[in-house]
């Protein structure tokens, strides 16, 4: 069973339902933006795109090698996209639902019996007295998980209880009996290597009861007259950010600073919290930026800034092979015209994991392309001063003589 592929908003919708948990103040403020602004990014439509995808291949109105090339929703399907992201998800997805008895709906609208509030479900299935509730991530960013070690706890992916509490309380006939939900989140790309790409947990009708409960109350609290408003990882993708009082604040912080008396400590010190505003600002920057280059794509007026054509960059006008045909004929060799080059490490390996493939280690080796700065909590691998290194000399330069003279 299956409703027609249609992407639906709504202001308390799925997709934002760990920020609005967590930040009821962002309804509001996301309302300020104009509709236009809050668009989905070019990330967002291959997700799309692929969330659509999944559908026709499903239902097998296209198969792996029909949908190569194909245009869904502006954006165009690519081979790398079937064999890394589509195959994975398909493979997995047909094994649910070739089970004996196993019943489902496909891309379906649910409501979480929360007044305003809908999202559209990629797959709700059950078999006997359990349900599964699957999310496609066909994002390549950080990895998404179904449950989240927090200190002491765990905590449940917002958007999928979302769904599972939507199915639960829309489709009570056809889940009636369930006492079980097991949310299943597939995301078969993240950028870290050795993710897994299936992350499940499995939850209770009263644990969705308690969800649908809380969730409620925080929409209640968004409409309120005055909502809580909190920063933190839920911001990464709202669009008010520009416009949003925890975001802005460091533009503040940064005017007020306090120059310290001439003591270098001091200066580091500041010096290290200058950093930290900045990067603050950057991101409210990047943010404003990107708004008023769509509001002029749209046709509006940003008062002093235009799109200005970017650097211009020389192809061949014809189609490849008729430029190297063209060429050949004038007496160059292919050799002088294509280069083979070998695919990197990464995109190997993003086709090794989509088929149960390993690459054998050896033939790999990582070098790196130099130092940079980062917050000590986000270095990679930390890099030693010269004067930490002067002091780890000097103390290895006294080990060495303890033993001689021992």
């Amino acid at each position: 069973m299956n409703a027609p592929f249609e992407p639906v908003h709504s202001r308390f919708g799925g997709s934002i339902a760990a920020r609005i948990l967590r930040c009821p103040a962002s309804v509001r403020l996301v309302d300020k933006v104009p509709a236009y602004l809050r668009r989905e990014s070019a990330y967002a439509k291959r997700g799309t795109a692929l969330h659509a995808a999944m559908l026709l291949l499903i239902e097998r109105e296209r198969s792996l090698a029909d949908i190569v090339g194909e245009k869904i929703n502006e954006y165009t399907v690519t081979r790398d996209d079937t064999e890394n992201a589509l195959r994975p998800v398909l493979d997995y997805v047909d094994t649910l639902l070739d089970q004996p008895g196993f019943e489902y709906f496909l891309e379906h609208r649910v409501n979480p019996d929360v007044p305003g509030a809908f999202g559209t479900s990629d797959l709700i299935g059950r078999i006997s007295n359990t349900a599964y509730i699957v999310d496609y991530k066909f994002g390549q960013g950080v990895r998404v998980r179904a449950i989240y070690p927090d200190g002491d706890e765990d905590v449940l992916n917002a958007q999928a209880m979302f769904y599972a509490a939507g199915a639960h309380h829309s489709l009570r006939k056809f889940l009636a009996g369930v006492d079980t939900f097991v949310l299943v989140i597939l995301q078969p790309q993240s950028i870290e290597p050795d993710a897994e790409m299936i992350s499940a947990v499995a939850v209770t009708p009263a644990e969705l009861d308690e969800f649908t409960t809380r969730f409620r109350e925080a929409c209640e609290e968004a409409q309120s007259p005055e909502p809580r408003l909190e920063r933190g990882g839920h911001c990464r993708f709202c669009p008010a950010k520009p416009i949003c009082p925890e975001h802005t604040k460091p533009l503040l912080d940064l005017a007020q600073l306090t120059i310290p008396a001439p003591a270098q400590t001091d200066y580091l010190q500041v010096l290290a919290h200058i950093l930290t505003l900045v990067d603050a600002v950057k991101d409210i920057g990047k943010a404003a930026h990107d708004q008023a280059k769509a509001a002029l794509h749209a046709g509006a007026v940003v008062p002093g800034y235009a799109l200005t054509a970017g650097r211009a960059e020389r192809n061949w006008r014809d189609t490849e092979p008729t430029a190297i045909a063209a060429l050949e004929s004038l007496g160059f060799s292919r050799e002088d015209i294509v280069a083979e080059v070998m695919r990197s490490p990464k995109q190997i390996e993003l086709r090794a994991k989509a088929r149960g493939l390993k690459i054998p280690s050896e033939f790999i080796v990582s070098t790196r392309s130099g130092v940079s700065l980062a917050r000590v909590e986000n270095a990679r691998a930390p890099v030693p001063g010269r004067d930490e290194i002067v002091r780890l000399f000097s103390a290895l330069q006294t080990i060495r003589k303890e033993k001689i003279d021992g």
